[in-house]
């Protein structure tokens, strides 16, 4: 079933609502309620944390309880359901994506968010998206902290590097853990309405307060199956010609989510020792899931595969895989981070926090049902890959205090001092995943579908910063407040930055005031993108071969080598660095009625990008066999990231929340809107018509949620209707031949129409401990519009998707308080 809306006729509807509803409230205005604008935060402010109206920036707040209604136990998909402003794509089959899956704030690059665990800096993700689809982003992974972990989601919707330091160009992201001192547990089921996909999810937490000290553990586990929406691919069809007496598989490749197991931990706690505030938490989560990579047919793309060689008489891939081979892609994940810290306030009101903080991923790669074609026989067909491994340390010193300056004696003035450092490791695989055997050339190398890293490839990477920053929060009158705030940071790999921020509010009435702010920026490049290198095999298109790809460092011999030709230059890789400005009206009434409405624009100079693909001559290839670099005889392309091209992303957003008494109930009604324009302003990508469009259409420029809770007696229903605008997608017109510089051939992408989906749930009150929960997602078991590029993989709908491709999903969940 099919729904679309034009995204005017929505926001016309929210306004209806809203003036519905303020007209309901002005008939009836002795309804108790509290606003979610007096909601406390300590997000976006160096100072005396301060209430969502009262902020300086825009600021959301998502409640355990609103996290409790999406029965996602990703973090990642809770988010995307509640925050239109905040996106997240399936992608599937497409390496560690998978299972690392790369979030969006204002449609900008996952690593241009900060994400804070408690306030403190939150470590990356050791997986490192694939450059080989044009960017090459190194993340936090917001899934290893369990949903049912958090008391309560902050989400700053403006730059902030000056308070917080490299990353924060789009927003911060502030993860609060839970601190009850309750014993509860739940249980959770659910399956998707095409009869796949089912899952479950357990979740135990616990916690102890006295006087002085507390302590909450939280744990889940969660379960799921894969999902499948295929049909039969171009290289099942040829090998059926091809072989008419082999049984071929009708769907060769489960095109939808993974399958997945997980478990995390959490742990928060305090202690108050002599007027010190003594802290610790941290996160525990590990992991392991698998997927299915593109059909390997003895017709077709991947031939080549089951081809015979003069090293092997006798024999070929078709001995063992005489029906062709779906190659399984294996992923086992461990996570773990710390904190620990002291914090004292004084008798003068200076405040003092020294903290210390350690964070790890680590991801272990492996293939299985593959093969190393030219080994041969002697190939084995399951392979270790290697890992990948993400360490990062830190030291911080907070302070604040009040200040008198001049006429103002209710300043308060921050200022701190950092230091992180981080490593980046690649762990080389077995040797037959990356081992060149006897049959090449001629017979494809290495574990097919993900070539493992090779020794040479492989080492550790570091980079170090220290940073100082200074923030002054200055009310000029009753009314009128200011906070200017400047960060110094030098970093070991590209040198200095320095940003400022400045904001302002006004309020007219202590309830309606307007804001803004304007600001400096900037994210530092990684060790992983700088000096990390690998390989990788793809699928350019229906009527080509399986090709292999290298990626280098621009700062490493290759890069040096391809410099040496007239008009290269491949150069060290700098930071991306921007200018933030957002102007903002917020009016809270006193009868339960809220909203804001902020515009922001958002210019970024040297984002990241991989270099087009060139093309190694002979004398290329042995010059860097001589430098002992393997695979290079197996690799046609080679390419670089480098600091590439300019945007411009311009946007704004809605949110507004009403709640009052409906007879003998509460209501609650809450609508957001968000519509992003991000267009290219600079650089090569100017001038490509495919990279400007896979940059400024590839996600929709407009999104909504709208949602209505209502509570009486011991049941409480929730409806929730999600928008998504139109998008563009065209991932598989990609260049045959790869000429430094020439153009990309033309194609037409494909624009996909706006959607909507519905999902309800009710809850009962069984008895005071006891509750249970029923409810769908997706309610009208909506499907976007079928996929017209991608066809020839088995593919039914795009795998570039800003939100799921499976159908509806109903579940059940019980909980149950201690």
């Amino acid at each position: 079933m099919r729904y679309t809306v034009s995204f005017r006729a929505l926001t016309c509807s929210l306004g209806v609502v809203a003036l519905s509803s303020g007209m309901i409230a002005f008939a009836d205005d002795t309804a108790e309620s509290v606003s979610v604008q007096e909601t406390v935060v300590v997000t976006g402010s160096r100072g005396a944390p301060r209430s969502v109206f009262d902020s300086l920036s825009p600021i959301d707040v998502i409640s355990d309880k609103a996290i409790e209604s999406t029965p996602s136990g990703e973090l990642v998909e809770a988010m995307a359901t509640l925050v239109p402003s905040f996106s997240v794509q399936t992608l599937p089959a497409l390496d560690g994506s998978i299972f690392v899956r790369p979030a969006r704030l204002r449609n900008l690059s996952p690593d241009q968010t900060l994400v804070l665990l408690n306030g403190k800096r939150m470590h990356r993700s050791a997986m490192m998206m694939n450059p080989s689809y044009g960017s090459a982003f190194q993340a936090p992974d917001l899934d290893q902290v369990a949903p049912s972990a958090l008391k309560s989601i902050e989400v700053l919707r403006d730059g902030a590097a000056a308070q917080y330091g490299s990353d924060a160009i789009a927003g911060v992201i502030n993860l609060n853990l839970s601190d009850s001192d309750e014993f509860k547990a739940f249980a959770q089921w659910g399956l998707r309405f095409a009869g796949d996909g089912d899952g479950v999810r357990i979740g135990l937490q616990g916690g102890y307060r006295a006087d002085n000290a507390f302590i909450t553990i939280s744990g889940e586990a969660v379960s799921s199956n894969p999902t499948s929406r295929s049909q039969k691919s171009s290289n099942v069809i040829a090998s059926e010609a091809a072989y008419p007496d082999v049984e071929f598989p009708e769907v060769a490749v489960r095109w939808g989510l993974a399958e997945r197991e997980a478990f995390r931990i959490a742990v928060n706690s305090g202690l108050d020792v002599n007027g010190i505030n003594l802290y610790a938490f941290g996160t525990y989560g590990k992991g392991s899931g698998s997927g299915d990579f593109n059909y390997r047919g003895p017709a077709g793309s991947y031939a080549s595969i089951f081809d015979t060689n003069p090293a092997f008489p006798g024999w070929s891939a078709l001995d063992l895989y005489p029906a062709g081979f779906t190659p399984i892609f294996q992923s086992d994940d461990e996570d773990s981070s710390a904190v620990i810290g002291a914090k004292k306030e004084f008798d003068s009101g200076l405040t003092l926090d020294i903290s210390t903080g350690y964070g790890s991923s680590r991801i272990d790669y492996s293939m299985r049902n593959s093969i190393n074609a030219s080994l041969g026989p002697n190939s084995p067909t399951s392979f270790y890959d290697g890992s990948v491994e993400q360490i990062e340390k830190s030291v911080n010193l907070d302070a604040s205090y009040p200040v008198s300056i001049g006429l103002y004696e209710a300043a308060t003035l921050a200022g701190g001092l950092e230091h992180r450092s981080e490593e980046y490791s690649i762990i080389p695989g077995d040797q037959a995943s990356w081992e060149i055997g006897p049959g090449s050339p001629g017979l494809p190398c290495c574990s097919n579908g993900f070539p493992g890293y090779a020794p040479v490839n492989s080492g550790t990477y570091s980079q170090d910063s220290n940073a100082a920053y200074a923030d002054l929060l200055l009310p000029l009158t009753e009314s009128f407040s200011t906070d200017l705030a400047v960060r110094y940071e030098d970093f070991s790999t590209f040198g200095e930055s320095f940003t400022y921020k400045l904001s302002s509010r006004y309020e007219f009435t202590p309830s309606f005031a307007v804001r803004g702010s304007l600001g400096t920026g900037f994210r530092a490049p990684t060790p992983a993108q700088t000096y990390s290198e690998g390989i990788s095999q793809f699928l350019p298109s229906a009527s080509a071969t399986i090709t292999t790809a290298g990626r280098f460092s621009p700062i490493g011999p290759v890069a040096q080598l391809l410099n040496n030709r007239d008009g290269v230059n491949i150069e060290a890789l700098k930071a991306e660095k921007s200018r933030n400005y957002s102007l903002g009206l917020v009016w809270n009434t006193d009868f339960g009625l809220s909203t804001t409405v902020d515009i922001y624009e958002i210019d970024i100079k040297d984002r990241l990008s991989t270099t087009p693909y060139y093309v190694l001559t002979a004398d290329e290839n042995a010059a860097l066999s001589a430098l002992n670099i393997p695979n290079l005889q197996a690799i046609y392309y080679a390419n670089f990231l480098q600091n590439d091209y300019d945007t411009k992303t311009k946007g704004i957003d809605i949110v507004s929340t009403y709640q009052r008494e409906m007879g003998t109930g509460t209501a609650a009604f809450s609508a957001a809107v968000s519509y992003i324009d991000t267009s290219i302003t600079g650089g090569s990508r100017s001038t490509n018509a495919y990279s400007k469009r896979l940059t400024e259409d590839a996600l929709p420029k407009a999104r909504a949620t709208v949602s209505a809770d209502y509570n009486i007696g011991g049941w409480g229903f929730t409806t929730r209707a999600r928008y998504y605008g139109e998008w563009s997608d065209w991932q598989d017109t990609f260049p045959n031949t790869a000429t430094p510089g020439a153009a990309y051939p033309k194609y037409d992408p494909q624009v996909f129409g706006d959607i909507v989906f519905f999902d309800i749930s009710a809850k009962y009150d069984v008895t005071e401990k006891m509750s249970v929960r029923v409810g769908a997602d997706n309610v009208f078991d909506t499907y976007p519009d079928r996929a017209r590029w991608q066809t020839f993989r088995g593919l039914v709908y795009s795998r570039n998707t800003p939100y799921s491709t499976d159908g509806g999903y109903y579940y059940a969940r019980v909980d149950y308080a201690f």
